[in-house]
């Protein structure tokens, strides 16, 4: 019986049975795997066999039980049983050729009961997802026995390396054993696949050496499920939709069950803007997997960006039924609900999904949009600034404060947020214009005017950054800052993209001809700007008295003095510790200024 590991390799159970785990998943649950102290390579030597005994005759029945025991093994449960019953031949004593044959039996059981732990989780068997980290533990503390034992196993270096990938791993390990693995090659093609792919996935920092390995991958292994779709999503990100697509037609090929593949083509079709083929992957997918909340998830995001709302509504709610305690599904279902003016329902979602997770970005971005709109600052910037605190270096969300801020009537907190994103990013055109508003609100035209510039460099046909740039050229009490012939052109340009329709940034056209000397134009304009305007407007009564002004023949002149509210601002030295941030939404829209001279500065786009 003096056989070697690989010769032996039919006494081995079949890693894709991962769903015989369940049998011996209790072992996971509650009681613990016996296994051997790290560095018990010697099984025979823990306790020698009785002197003057054969050692045959002791151990080797126990050795067929062990033999018989492996070849029916199926569960955790039964390779404990092989493992035990090597224990005990061994103990009770061998001949030199029956020990190796156990030694090698024994190695080869913990491999096996390795791959069931790895097959299991990364095929998501039931159970593996709660308890994924124990069974990564179990996992590697066998294969780190094995290699004590027999470092030269191909299989078992692939396996460390992908359980050392896993978040939480360590990651120079996953590294040093992936190209160990690739080193040794060993007699499964698909095994040395596997370790390409760790490399490529750890390659983060070079999209080329991370390409190479997954080619290498797909070469070995170029029917394998895994190996198609971990490409596939390379290729996704990197915007080559047509060559992931072919990577994830051939998967769903494969396994068209697989609802992840099924799920990333769908994405990748997104992307590639073919929206109705997206479509009909997602109806497809849910023609394999009726209830896979995640299908339901993508299908209702799409029906919502078409602004299908009833059908958007029902998949998320499927979604939701089928994954009660799945976040996106409530997250975007409470967005629909804010957009759709039912604020109530969409504060259930949003309620439930913060009790569970009260720093959960998203919702805590949605809630503060919320509390804006009904004119709640004070919650609002509570919300951001929380925000703000998880993401430091996000210069949108940190710009998101600043408008709030501003919105609230602070606008030195304001300006003092605006300059932290402008930090971070320094062409972050919101916090541009936003940081240029503020200071006009201060009466601070200088700063005003240098923001506003940067602004107009970044986005030159924005008509806000024109008019209010426009305005303090026109009407800044400052003399070295106005300039009216330039006024006058910015200002033109300004009415020419809002179709001369918008009254306030005729007005300024009126106000930059008056500053230019031309009283004719201006009073011209102003009348328009008048009989534009909204007579029941508070704006209207401002208008009127710029016109009475031009036709005294004096030009205007407006400097802001923002009374600074209280919208829980933080003190100068930001006790708090929040920099400032970058998020996915539109900042709210500001309210008017203090008197009302003081419109400009919030226009919105």
């Amino acid at each position: 019986m003096n056989l070697s590991l690989r010769s032996c390799q039919r006494l081995h159970a079949s890693p894709r049975h991962s769903n015989l785990l369940l049998r011996g998943m209790s072992l996971l649950a509650g009681a613990s795997i016996t296994l051997l102290p790290a560095g018990s390579l010697a099984l025979q030597a823990q306790e020698p066999a009785v002197e003057n005994t054969p050692a045959e005759a002791l151990g080797q029945e126990d050795l067929d039980a062990a033999v018989d025991a492996k070849l029916a093994a199926h569960s955790l449960d039964d390779f404990e049983k092989v493992l035990g019953l090597v224990r005990s031949a061994l103990r009770k004593g061998l001949d030199e050729a029956s020990r190796g044959f156990a030694n090698d039996l024994y190695t080869g059981t913990l491999v096996d009961r390795a791959a069931m732990l790895t097959e299991a989780l990364f095929s998501g068997a039931p159970g593996a997802q709660q308890q994924w980290e124990r069974m990564r533990a179990y996992a590697l503390r066998d294969l780190g026995e094995v290699t004590q034992r027999d470092d030269t196993l191909a299989a078992a270096q692939v396996m460390i390396a992908r359980l050392e990938a896993l978040p939480g791993g360590d990651r120079q390990r996953a590294l040093t054993a992936a190209r160990k693995a690739v080193e040794l090659g060993g007699d499964d093609p698909l095994q040395t696949a596997q370790a390409h792919v760790v490399l490529g996935n750890l390659s983060e920092e070079d999209p080329q050496a991370r390409r190479a390995e997954y080619d290498k991958a797909v070469e070995l292994a170029p029917r394998d499920v895994d190996v198609r779709r971990t490409r596939g999503l390379f290729l996704m990100m990197e915007g080559d939709q047509d060559a992931a697509l072919a990577d994830f037609d051939i998967a769903v090929e494969e396994d068209p069950d697989d609802v992840r593949t099924r799920e990333m083509r769908g994405l990748s079709l997104l992307m590639a803007q073919r929206t109705d083929d997206a479509l009909k992957n997602f109806d497809d997918a849910l023609e394999v997997a009726p209830d896979s909340a995640d299908i339901l998830f993508q299908r209702g995001r799409v029906f919502a960006s078409q602004g299908n709302f009833e059908r958007a509504m029902a998949d998320l709610d499927r979604a939701i039924t089928a994954a009660p305690e799945a976040v996106e599904p409530r997250v975007l279902r409470a967005r629909l609900r804010q957009q759709a003016g039912d604020t109530e329902d969409a504060l259930e979602d949003i309620e439930w999904i913060l009790e569970r997770n009260p720093d959960h970005p998203a919702t805590l971005e949605l809630r503060g949009l919320l509390a804006a709109d009904k004119g709640d600052y004070p919650s609002a910037i509570a919300d951001f600034r929380r925000l703000v605190r998880q993401n430091p270096d996000d210069a949108v969300v940190v710009g998101q404060l600043g408008f709030l801020y501003l919105a609230a009537k602070e606008p030195r907190e304001a300006i003092r947020r605006f300059s932290r994103a402008l930090e971070i990013d320094p062409e972050q055109f919101l916090s541009r214009r936003g940081r240029g508003d503020a200071a006009i609100s201060v009466g601070d035209h200088p700063a005003a005017i240098a923001d506003l510039e940067k602004a107009m460099e970044l986005q030159p046909d924005n008509d806000t950054v024109l008019n209010n740039l426009a305005w303090l050229l026109a009407t800044s009490p400052d003399d070295a800052i106005r300039d009216g012939k330039r006024a006058i052109g910015i200002a033109e340009k300004a009415c020419e993209l809002t179709e001369w329709k918008q009254p306030h940034i005729i007005s300024t056209l009126a106000a930059s001809h008056a500053e230019a000397g031309d009283f004719d134009e201006a009073r011209k304009y102003s009348r328009q700007a008048v009989e534009g305007s909204d007579e029941a407007a508070e704006v209207r009564s401002q208008l009127q008295k710029e016109l009475e002004s031009y036709e005294a023949g004096k030009p205007w002149r407006e400097r802001q003095s923002m009374e600074e509210g209280n919208a829980g601002s933080a003190p100068a030295a930001n006790p708090d510790g929040e920099p400032d941030a970058q998020g996915t939404v539109a900042p709210p829209k500001p309210a008017s200024g203090s008197k009302p001279g003081a419109r400009r500065p919030f226009d919105d786009d």
